[in-house]
């Protein structure tokens, strides 16, 4: 399905944290006493160490909940899509794709390419406000503190960060998940990061600038034709569309073009 380059769309947008996000390294501290014995996840940028979103993180978020508006979607854990694929000893990008459910179609699996990509996510200069909680754990058997369970977890209080995720041969139903998941995460239905129990995880996403490319239309002599809509313009576009059978099993981009 990558074979020839037919469209691309890139998608720039702030996530602003509007509620506390704990997102964890995986780093041991236990031997600098000073640092928070949870760390939130950091990565190095423009030559300093900063707090990161791993696009990987972004991808899972925006995955989760897309999976609930389309029909028969597997989840990433039960990886229905790819043992059917190994079953039947596919080979043939096109055959897994066509095997594959609207989901992995999107967001790849073990055996798919996927047509979107999440960059990591860093903050915009001196927006960040870091914060450690102090929590103690319960027993759960007499419903009191534990002896011994202090735990002080690092969190980010405040930041807005730039994302960037650039979907490649796409289809407009596709673009229509994505805008509905962008709405979502406005309206307070999807959380990024632990302890969304708590009211962790709640972030606003305000789209930058979408940059739409479509090969083979272009000027005479150039290779493609580029425009910078509106979130209003991609909207009108997608709002027709339905996600019926007939749209979701699509392998071919006949009258699929914006531009």
């Amino acid at each position: 399905m990558f074979k020839n380059m037919i469209n691309e769309c890139i998608i720039r947008f702030d996530l602003k944290a509007e509620s506390p996000i704990s997102i964890r390294s995986g780093d041991k501290l236990e031997l600098d006493p000073s640092l928070p014995d949870n760390q939130f996840i950091r990565s190095w940028h423009n030559g300093e160490q900063s707090v990161v979103i791993p696009g990987s993180s972004i991808k899972g978020v925006f995955r989760s909940r897309a999976e609930k508006y389309m029909k028969d979607s597997c989840d990433v854990f039960s990886n229905k899509c790819f043992r059917e694929i190994n079953r039947k000893r596919l080979a043939a990008a096109k055959e897994k794709y066509n095997e594959s459910c609207p989901a992995c179609k999107l967001f790849g699996n073990m055996s798919l390419r996927s047509r979107i990509d999440f960059r990591d996510a860093f903050p915009v200069k001196d927006t960040v406000k870091m914060a450690t909680r102090h929590n103690v754990g319960i027993d759960r058997a007499k419903g009191s503190a534990k002896n011994g369970a202090l735990f002080e977890p690092e969190v980010l209080e405040e930041g807005t960060f730039e994302v960037e995720i650039v979907i490649k041969n796409f289809f407009l139903w596709q673009l229509k998940v994505i805008m509905q998941v962008f709405n979502d995460i406005n309206e307070g239905f999807v959380t990024f990061g632990g302890v969304t129990s708590r009211g962790f995880g709640k972030m606003s996403a305000a789209i930058s600038s979408i940059k739409i490319r479509e090969y083979g239309k272009g000027e005479p002599g150039e290779f493609y034709k580029e425009k910078v809509i509106s979130l209003d313009e991609l909207a009108a576009k997608v709002r027709p569309i339905e996600l019926k059978d007939s749209e979701l099993e699509k392998d071919g981009w006949d009258n699929e073009y914006i531009l």
